[in-house]
């Protein structure tokens, strides 16, 4: 029989992980406003973060580990931007991204990815321990959402990277319990796909 807690848990998923999505990719909520409802969903979830008295440590919000996180995660980020600047050097561009322009970035830099970082790292997974959810399902569940967000751009190459780079992000957050290393990843990363137009 599943506790109550498992049906909170299975509830914040759905209506916060998974339908604005949804509302997002069958236009009830329109495109282009996808990036206020990122905030509204991190709203919600700063609101439920609270009310269970997360601290700022259980959501990966400490200096502790930042040194070891970061030099685990730096030489990957490092050679992943090489091989997107490779990739883009030899096969051009997969998708148009100039209309962008540099406040797109600032704000993606430095609102985006770490709210994303916040939903689908530091809250999703202080809610999993909590339930005591194996660590791998934790990863597992975090690429998977994570990867599901990126449904709205209907790309299946946008899918396949965004589940890879998920899952990556994931297994150093499980190890380390550091978001701002992800965050500084994540934002790297993501500036260059974008810049490329190679997501």
């Amino acid at each position: 029989m599943i506790n109550n807690e498992y049906l909170k848990v299975i509830l914040i998923i759905n209506l916060v992980y998974i339908l604005p999505v949804a509302l997002v990719l069958y236009d009830v909520v329109p495109f282009a406003w996808r990036f206020c409802a990122l905030i509204v969903v991190a709203a919600i979830i700063a609101s439920i973060g609270y009310l269970y008295r997360f601290s700022a440590v259980e959501l990966g919000f400490t200096s502790s580990q930042l040194r070891s996180a970061a030099k685990a995660i730096a030489v990957p980020t490092l050679v992943t931007a090489i091989l997107m600047i490779f990739y883009h050097a030899q096969q051009g561009a997969r998708l148009d991204n100039s209309a962008y322009s540099w406040p797109f970035y600032l704000f993606f830099i430095g609102l985006s990815v770490p709210l994303q970082e916040f939903l689908f790292r530091g809250f999703l997974f202080a809610l999993l321990t909590r339930l005591k959810l194996a660590t791998w399902g934790q990863v597992i569940l975090s690429a998977l959402l994570y990867s599901f967000v990126h449904i709205i751009y209907r790309d299946l190459p946008t899918l396949i990277f965004t589940f890879l780079f998920g899952l990556a992000w994931s297994v150093y957050y499980a190890r380390f319990r550091n978001i701002y290393s992800i965050i500084f990843s994540h934002a790297l990363l993501g500036s260059i796909a974008i810049l490329l137009g190679l997501a």
